[in-house]
């Protein structure tokens, strides 16, 4: 993998880390029908490293019937952009099937496109029997059908996107944390979530008070420092991902909102 590519998927990585680790305890979380999300609604971000745009992401929601079960289909595409193209094709694709009773995932399909390495994965999500069904292809190959086992509810990066968008924050103090387990590219984590309050951010979306957010990650070769991711959250009613901040290895890269439209609340922002 090239380098830009490595830090695309770094910062992918880090929106996953996000969202898995803000699932957090059910007292913390609103009821379904206070959601700030709708179906429709459309964020686009900008991957940047330093002052350097390298890439782009664009996440929608819609509504759809799984298994004859209403559910929330989310999507997001995400890739290289501008010159960087020419270097590095990054081409990569998330879909996702989500209970609208429980906001729990039922099934998950990526399309990973990185020059010409490609995967394609996909994992069911038995809520009934606790088991998680996972199918992968590697550059045109099939692997092995594996099968995972859990306990309780078990979230993935998708579904514990929105949960990040329905947590209730004003239950949180400065310095709480909250732990949890969660299910991401066929391995179990132990996460955690520190709540560091509020403050203004200047954003491609304008000035906004933000909720900010650091999750504790288990020991790893990517990101350096105790915490080494950093989101902000939108402290209004949509509680969108205004910005995501990494420190790896080789520099500081982040994932910035830039536009959104068709929101629950208020106008669009193009």
């Amino acid at each position: 993998m090239t380098y830009v590519k490595m830090l695309l998927a770094c910062l992918f990585m880090s929106f996953s880390c996000v969202s898995l680790s803000q699932v957090a305890d059910s007292s913390v979380q609103r009821q379904n029908h206070q959601a700030r999300f709708v179906a429709g609604e459309v964020l686009t971000f900008k991957l940047n490293y330093g002052w350097f745009t390298i890439g782009e992401a664009f996440l929608n929601i819609s509504e759809k019937l799984f298994q004859n079960k209403s559910s929330y289909h989310l999507e997001i595409k995400g890739g290289t952009a501008g010159f960087l193209e020419v270097f590095a094709k990054v081409d990569d694709r998330w879909v996702a099937y989500i209970s609208k009773s429980n906001l729990l995932p039922m099934f998950s399909y990526s399309d990973i496109k990185e020059g010409k390495y490609t995967r394609e994965d996909k994992t069911y999500f038995d809520q009934e029997t606790h088991r998680i069904k996972v199918e992968k292809t590697k550059k045109g190959i099939k692997r092995p059908v594996t099968y995972f086992d859990y306990k309780g509810d078990m979230y993935d990066l998708m579904s514990g996107y929105l949960m990040l968008r329905n947590i209730d924050y004003s239950l949180l103090k400065i310095g709480d944390t909250v732990r949890f387990n969660a299910f991401y590219d066929d391995v179990f984590y132990d996460f955690g979530l520190v709540y560091e309050g509020t403050e203004i951010l200047k954003t491609k979306v304008g000035k906004q008070r933000a909720h900010k957010v650091s999750p504790i990650l288990p020991n790893n070769q990517v990101f350096t420092g105790n915490h080494p991711i950093t989101a902000w959250i939108s402290a209004d009613e949509n509680q969108l991902p205004l910005k995501i901040e990494a420190q790896m290895f080789f520099g500081t890269a982040s994932c910035v909102l830039v536009a959104y439209k068709n929101v629950k609340y208020g106008p669009d922002y193009d």
